[in-house]
Parts: C-alpha cells; structure tokens; sequence
C-alpha cells in the first residue's frame, strides 16, 4: 500500500457532524486523521484536494487488485463510499453525500449509523470472538436470537439453522427438505420447483435456482446439476401467458399442479418462491397467488419454501412479506435485515413437523461461521430495534406514501410503464413507450443512473430486464426524506423521452 494512501477513521461514533469526523480518539493501530471537507474553488467547484487525490490513488490500487461483483473486471464507478450516518446518508471519500435509496442492498432495514446495534456488536467483541456451533456447542447470543426470532416467526417455524448470508440460507433450506423426505422414507422426493425471473443467491445450488432474465449467474460457471424445474413465474404487466389478470384465473399458480402431475409429486421436494420477486424487478403477485400455491404444495406433500432474505424484517410492512397473504410456509430463509447488514448473518426457520422428522439423527451440514456469536448478537440488537423503533409500522406509512407518488406522479410519465411492490420494496419498471412496453435504451439508463448519483441519491436499476429502477430505502427513513429523493427521481425521470 502506498505510503501516501491515508485511511481516515470512519467509525460514527467519532462523528460531531453529519459524517465529519472532528477527532478520534481511539487506538485503531493503524493512522486516522479528521475527515476533512475538500476545500472549494472561487466558483464553489472541488480543488483538487487532499481528499480527492487519495480518491485516485484509492481507485487505482482498487482497479489493480479487487474484482467486484456484478461489475465488469477492471472497471470501477469512481465512487468510494467511505462512511454512513443519520440513517440515510452514505458519505465518499470527497465527502459528498448521498440518500440511500435503496439501503445498500435491500439490507440495511435499520438505516445506518444505529448506534445501539453498534454497541451492542462492540460489547459482544470485548466478551468473546469465535465460538463454534459445531458438535452441539452453542452460545447465549445465538441462543438469544433463537428465541426472538421465534416469537416473530409465522406459524410454528420456531426451530433455525443458523448461516452466514443468504445464498447459504437457501443452499441449507433445499439440503433439509431433501433430508426430511429421507427420513420420512422417500429418497425419491428430490426435485425443486421454482420460477423463471427469480433471485435465490449465488453458490452452488442457489445459483442455479436463480434464473432471471438474462442468465447471467449461470453462464460459464459449468454444467448445472439436474433435479431443479422452472416454470413461469407472476409478473402481470408481461405475462409469460399473454393473458390478464384477473380474467387470467391465476394461471401462473394453476401451473404448479400441472407440474406435479406431469412430474409426479412423489419425485417432487420441495416448491421454492419468493413472496415478491426482489432482484428480479421487486415484483408482488397476485393477492391470490401464495394461497393457491400453498394449498397445491399441502395437498400433494411438497413442501413449500419462501425466500424472505430480501423481503422479510419489516421491508414490505410487515415483519415478512408471507403476512400479507395469510400463508405460512414449511420452511423459511431469513438474512440481510436479520442484522440490518451491520454483519451478515443468515438463518432457515423449519416448522415442527420438519424439526421432529429431524429430530434425534445426526445432522451432516453446517459452516465455520454457523452460529457466530458476533454476528447473533448483531441480530439481538437488531431484532430489539425492529419493535422499540416501530420499524414495521414507519415502513408500512411511509410506503404508502410512496405507493400514492408512483401511482400519482410517476406511473402518468411517459417512459414509467409499471409500477409494484409493497412497503419500503417497490419499484417503477422503465420503457421507451408505453404502448410497445420495449424497454428503456441501455445508454439512456445508464445516464440517468449516473445524473441520480451526481444530485446525491444512490439508487439501482436492475431486474431480469434490467429496467426496474428500485425505491427501497432504509425502512427507518421519513417521509420528508424520502420525498427528498424521490423529488431528485422524478424529475429526472420525467425528462425522459419516449420513442
């Protein structure tokens, strides 16, 4: 590392202003300095600072040696996020600022900057480090979180594994309902269903659960194992039928019967969804999708796993999105806002019925950081905060704020072709038109998510086609302060031209 690259203190603690750091304090073994704000030209323009040339060098040696997810390999976007306050705010090291409007990765429920959840995983550290949950061992921090989370819980899914993120939650989850049908005597129940345009993470099963649109998380990573059927998915402004709802009967849940009977139900485990298509364009079915799901998984012994890593604490209005539809699902995968993001952290929730088929056998699966007690206190905190803060019910208000504004000011625009979602997770799907639905202009996308960031709010625009731009902020922020980001929003996206 170059001598002159200086990495300042960012822990908020320090902060006496938003995200400048006046002093520090602490012994961190390594050289911090007070955050300075880059001097201004006579015009008000950025000098060329301090802080801005440790930006380049930063940049550089990034360029060099680290390979982003999702990004192509030895490019960056010129933006190093440095430090995170007041909830909403994400500062770089230019100490611009910026709304996060789409908390981090749809994780950071909480907000940022949480100072009991920072205390918290800082009194933890000083009792203990690693522990492992290997053999039987445990903890009281995880057996702590345990509990919370089964007096959150839907239904009788009060018994976890715990895991290290999301895509290890849902490795683990289709590992246990494989499990379960051995134990129950039916090694032939082996096969997972589970929808086009869906995002279920990134190793070795979850990856090839994962089938949005463009394929990119399966293509050159080898051959897929066999055992996984994919069948269309909700998504009623394209219907994968060419119909529409409602005169459509729910065909898109209709078909999972027609699956199994073709498939046979008993070579069938487990039927895999996610409650509202997160990555794949924040996407909510139809009200009586889940239902009708749940009941042709019950009537033919499958089992029926809902992905809530992106959608669960509290992001749609309620604690998992499941509520909205009064379903209770036989297995559930949890992670991001388990601890807000602060530590990743994951957990599957299995009923009784699969917990006592388990019961008493030896359980072959498990990580290093299983349990950790770091990441377990973490959830603690963040599962107190949920209830003192009154999380669900600000995500709930502030959501239908946002929902009257996207119906309202931005669904009438030009290029605006759909909107959907549910509480702090919705989204406007762009379009060249209206009429042809053809989706919006890469070159054009790419400027607005650019001009987005330049008038300080981060914000994403992805889904299976890569035309949804997502509006999911901390479920912590205000009404005024999401207006603040959704004014920057709309106004750019009202100058879009239509083609």
């Amino acid at each position: 590392m170059p001598e002159s690259v200086e990495f300042n203190c960012n822990i908020s603690q320090h902060s006496e202003s938003r995200g400048l750091y006046r002093s520090c304090k602490q012994k961190h073994g390594r050289t911090c300095k007070p955050y300075e704000q880059p001097e201004k030209g006579e015009k008000g323009k950025m000098s060329m600072t301090k802080a801005t040339l440790r930006t380049e060098q930063l940049l550089k040696i990034d360029l060099a040696h680290i390979i982003h997810p999702y990004a192509v390999v030895g490019q960056n976007t010129g933006i190093i996020f440095e430090s995170t306050h007041d909830r909403i705010y994400l500062v770089d090291t230019n100490g611009k600022e910026y709304i996060d409007l789409n908390a981090g990765l749809m994780c950071c429920n909480l907000g940022h900057g949480q100072k009991e959840l920072q205390d918290a995983i800082v009194e933890a550290i000083r009792k203990t480090d690693y522990t492992t949950s290997y053999y039987g061992f445990s903890n009281p921090y995880t057996i702590e979180c345990a509990q919370l989370l089964s007096e959150i819980t839907p239904g009788d899914l009060d018994h976890f594994f715990f895991v290290s993120g999301g895509s290890e939650a849902i490795d683990s989850a289709i590992k246990i309902a494989r499990l379960y049908w051995h134990h129950k005597g039916n090694d032939r129940k082996q096969k997972i269903v589970c929808l086009y345009n869906s995002y279920h993470g990134e190793l070795g099963i979850s990856t090839y659960l994962t089938r949005m649109g463009q394929g990119a998380p399966q293509r050159g990573f080898g051959a897929e194992p066999g055992g996984f059927i994919r069948i269309p998915g909700y998504y009623c402004y394209r219907c994968p039928f060419g119909n529409k709802y409602p005169d459509c009967g729910v065909l898109c849940a209709r078909l999972l019967k027609t699956v199994i009977e073709s498939e046979g139900a008993d070579s069938i485990a487990a039927f895999l969804v996610e409650p509202i298509q997160g990555s794949g364009g924040v996407i909510d079915p139809p009200p009586e999708y889940l239902p009708m799901v749940r009941k042709t998984c019950a009537d033919n012994e499958i089992l029926l796993i809902t992905d809530e890593v992106m959608s669960g604490f509290a992001r749609t209005g309620k604690m998992f999105a499941v509520e909205h539809y009064d379903v209770v699902p036989d297995i559930m995968t949890l992670a991001k806002g388990i601890t807000s993001a602060y530590i990743p952290f994951g957990a599957v929730a299995l009923n009784d019925e699969i917990f006592e088929a388990l019961r008493g056998q030896l359980f072959m699966h498990g990580m290093t950081y299983t349990g950790h007690p770091i990441a377990s206190a973490a959830s603690v905190a963040a599962l107190r905060l949920y209830k003192k803060l009154k999380v669900t019910e600000n995500a709930a208000k502030v959501g239908d704020h946002i929902r009257q504004r996207l119906e309202n000011e931005f669904l009438p625009l030009p290029c605006v072709g759909n909107i959907g979602g549910k509480g702090m997770f919705q989204a406007i799907e762009l379009v060249n038109d209206k009429e042809s639905k053809a989706v919006i202009d890469t070159d054009v996308k790419i400027e607005l998510w650019r001009k987005m960031l330049d008038r300080g709010v981060y914000g994403r625009i992805t889904g299976a086609l890569l035309n949804r731009m997502f509006i999911t902020p901390p479920c912590t922020i205000t009404i005024e302060e999401v207006d603040k980001a959704l004014d920057v929003v709309l106004e750019l996206v009202a100058k879009l031209k239509s083609k």
